[in-house]
């Protein structure tokens, strides 16, 4: 099977996997399936399937760019730029994981457990700064970097290896699609405050809020979703960008 033959077909098998994980989230939501109980109770859940996919995937992304870094001889502009992005990766799955205690279940230290707002072992949850912030930046790079860069404005007056470590392959730009029209609607609807809430002054459901859950698909957890695309996204750049020779 040659490069392209295993591209189409690794992205063929994740997007299957989000349909899947939608439908599977709609029904577990909306209808009392055993299944979902005896099944998928862990399937979003912290330290579930979703979230170890993600460090699966991130973990592959890191093991192939620190490869690419020993076979890259001149210390230049892209080795220099592949060192950040290793480092900016091993960042991003330790704050994930929680640097390791979402699988060995370790106490967190005192000082965590007093300004961390889950009491865990990372950063993000301790300030917006660490975790809205990072999170924007990843999204940006996720979602536009080579949807930006692969402008004819931009393409063709850049140098070609900063435009080659942006869009390694242009069959990134299929995931920044998909992390578009899976995000942009969440944000729409919370940018223009159209989502009516859950509940009335009353306590009674409001049937509206089915509608925008549901067009904004926050029937799953849905920056899980996001965050299991941006993981998928570096672990395609990862590979397409170690097949490059510079």
């Amino acid at each position: 099977m040659n490069n392209i033959n295993k591209t189409n077909f690794f992205y063929s098998c994740f997007l299957i996997l989000i349909i899947f994980s939608l439908i599977q989230g709609f029904n577990c939501k909306y209808n009392e399936y055993n299944v979902c109980k005896e099944t998928f109770e862990n399937y979003w859940s912290e330290n579930g399937f979703i979230e170890n996919l993600q460090a699966i995937f991130v973990l592959i992304a890191i093991a192939l760019l620190i490869k690419l870094k020993f076979k890259l001889d001149k210390l230049n502009f892209v080795h220099l730029f592949i060192i950040i992005k290793i480092f900016a990766l091993i960042y991003y799955l330790g704050e994930e994981i929680s640097w390791g205690q979402h699988f060995f279940k370790w106490d967190s230290p005192k000082i965590f457990q007093e300004v961390n707002n889950q009491k865990e072992t990372n950063l993000h949850n301790i300030s917006n700064l660490f975790d809205q912030l990072p999170r924007a930046l990843v999204y940006f790079w996720c979602a536009f970097s080579v949807i930006l860069i692969n402008l004819n404005i931009f393409k063709n007056k850049i140098n070609k290896n900063f435009y080659l470590i942006i869009s390694p392959n242009k069959k990134l730009i299929y995931i920044s699609l998909l992390l578009l029209i899976l995000s942009i609607p969440d944000i729409i609807v919370d940018i223009l405050n159209l989502h009516p809430g859950h509940v009335d002054e009353f306590g009674k459901g409001i049937p509206a809020s089915f509608f925008y859950d549901f067009i904004t698909f926050n029937y799953v957890r849905l920056s899980e979703l996001h965050e299991l695309i941006f993981s998928f996204y570096f672990l395609c750049y990862s590979t397409f960008i170690y097949r490059i020779k510079f």
